[in-house]
């Protein structure tokens, strides 16, 4: 799979079943194409910018957004995002995050430079649809 832009990690991506109800992205500011992904992902399901998770962040977001952690996916940027990974029911994480992010995601995307959280972002959209 080199050069795939996309790597499938754990089996427990559930695209299968029920849709998430909250997707969580870690990230401070967007680009104008991540904004548009975003913007799109917003009209669809719960979706919440975290710039710095802290502790118990997801739970504190599913419990505003009435929605078990099971319900929630989430996007990891950065190293920060680990602890949102480990509770989520859908992981996305891109490439550059952290080895510890990429072994916990279900699924890897591109680096951001190389347009890797709008993709990740527009698939959440596709998850939701």
């Amino acid at each position: 799979m080199s050069g795939s832009s996309v790597r499938m990690h754990r089996t427990t991506l559930r695209t299968n079943s029920a849709p998430p109800k909250l997707v969580v992205v870690e990230a401070a500011c967007l680009s104008p194409d991540e904004r548009t992904a975003f913007a799109l992902l917003s009209s669809r399901v719960a979706a919440v910018l975290v710039p710095c998770p802290a502790q118990g962040e997801l739970a504190i977001q599913c419990q505003t957004h009435s929605c078990s952690l099971n319900q929630a996916a989430v996007i990891a940027t950065s190293q920060r995002g680990l602890p949102l990974l480990l509770e989520a029911g859908i992981a996305l994480a891109l490439r550059g995050a952290g080895y510890e992010n990429e072994a916990a995601a279900d699924m890897v995307f591109k680096p951001r430079s190389s347009g890797g959280l709008a993709a990740a972002i527009e698939f959440a959209c596709r998850l939701v649809a």
